[in-house]
């Protein structure tokens, strides 16, 4: 292990689980612009086939596209197919 890194960043390296969970901020892993998946989401706030909006812990995530579908979502994870167009984060105070 190397002395780089934050202090979280060591902590979580040592444990050896995503530095993200430990933060409590949103994964979000998109493929192309054809699916998105977000983790540590708080909750889903809209959702229309043009626009997807999210609870993270800061503020919000909404994702704009077309034929946006919901794949699944759970208390903590979502999956949406469609195409995506953007993915603009917007804190609390925005």
């Amino acid at each position: 292990m190397s002395g780089k890194g934050t202090g979280i960043q060591r902590f979580a390296e040592v444990l050896e689980i995503p530095p993200e969970v430990l933060v409590n901020v949103p994964r979000v892993e998109v493929v192309g612009h054809l699916q998105f998946r977000v983790e540590n989401h708080q909750g889903l706030l809209q959702y229309e086939p043009h626009r997807v909006v999210l609870k993270i812990p800061d503020g919000r995530l909404i994702i704009t596209g077309l034929g946006l579908v919901i794949g699944w979502i759970d208390q903590s994870e979502l999956l949406v197919t469609g195409q995506v167009r953007s993915l603009v984060f917007k804190g609390l105070k925005s």
